[in-house]
């Protein structure tokens, strides 16, 4: 019966259509944007600071069968110079995200905010990614935080929307997902990411969708940072297990139970290029780097999450 009273109602002209109250807003927020033209030298020194609002949905709310609604507030702030006799350049781009609750009250107190620099921002489910896309030979590389706890999970690179993932699911929810995302140089970002380590090239991280459970760094040989290896390189992770020989991307498990007897008997490989490749056993619900195999003379070393 619903089903014909609907057809029927979208088969009436849109006079006839019937209207539906609007309650008044839970909401009425403004965010303006500003702009500061001034000149340097013969160019234009351009000050921009861009502000925007996007509501989001918790994915694991969902799955979990409740409904996490968001309110995001998105300030960016980014300053170049430009003229014309010049080629326009960028200093380096900041955002600010701050999260709302948001119920049937309106809108809540502050959650969290992240902060961090970015020439982007996106939102979407359980994350936020700031973005920073690099110049000349360095690649974009993605800072993904959670909107759950408002946690810095990781940097990811390579191929893909939010650079490229592995992750592996089990029965029992949200809690039962586990992302595995590297990080390889060469990026805007590698001296915040890698610091003083002499010969890092690639960041791995183990996280969940609330909070990084484990960070390894992986260090090459002096004579490839030397020769400028991460340039030729062509990373791609994926995990291999007894029904995944060749590899996949994503494994899920259909079982129950703790995750310490879910997530193991796995291997993360990490691919550099033809003939260089890292493979770390997964053993309960971690990287086990102490049986990883790796390059000849490279090594893995752990870091603070």
């Amino acid at each position: 019966m619903r089903k014909i009273i609907l057809a029927a109602a979208l088969l009436l002209p849109p006079f006839a259509q019937p209207q539906l109250a609007l309650a008044d807003p839970l909401v009425t927020e403004t965010a303006p944007s500003a702009i500061s033209i001034a000149k340097d030298g013969d160019n234009f020194r351009v000050t921009n600071d861009s502000r925007r609002y996007q509501t989001n949905v918790l994915a694991s709310a969902i799955a979990d069968n409740t409904l996490y609604y968001q309110l995001l507030e998105i300030e960016q702030h980014q300053v170049s110079t430009e003229g014309p006799q010049t080629e326009q350049a960028f200093e380096e781009a900041t955002a600010k995200v701050t999260v709302y609750p948001l119920t049937d009250e309106g809108k809540g107190p502050v959650a969290f905010t992240i902060e961090g620099k970015a020439d982007a921002v996106e939102a979407m489910g359980d994350f936020v990614a700031l973005t920073r896309f690099g110049c000349c030979v360095e690649v974009p590389t993605y800072a993904v935080y959670s909107l759950e706890t408002g946690k810095y999970l990781f940097n990811a690179t390579g191929e893909g929307h939010w650079g490229q993932w592995a992750t592996l699911g089990a029965h029992g929810g949200a809690e039962f997902e586990r992302i595995i995302a590297y990080h390889a140089k060469i990026s805007a970002a590698d001296a915040d990411l890698f610091g003083e380590t002499k010969n890092g090239a690639v960041i791995i991280t183990y996280a969940n969708q609330t909070e990084p459970l484990q960070r390894v760094m992986l260090i090459a040989t002096e004579e490839d940072m030397g020769m400028d290896a991460p340039l030729e390189w062509m990373p791609k992770i994926d995990l291999v297990n007894k029904d995944n020989p060749k590899g996949t991307d994503r494994i899920y498990n259909q079982q129950g139970g703790n995750a310490v007897d879910l997530f193991t008997n796995a291997t993360v490989r990490l691919v550099l290029d033809d003939a260089k490749s890292v493979e770390i056993p997964l053993v309960a619900d971690r990287l086990d780097i102490a049986h990883a195999k790796l390059p000849k003379g490279y090594s893995l070393v752990e870091m603070k999450r």
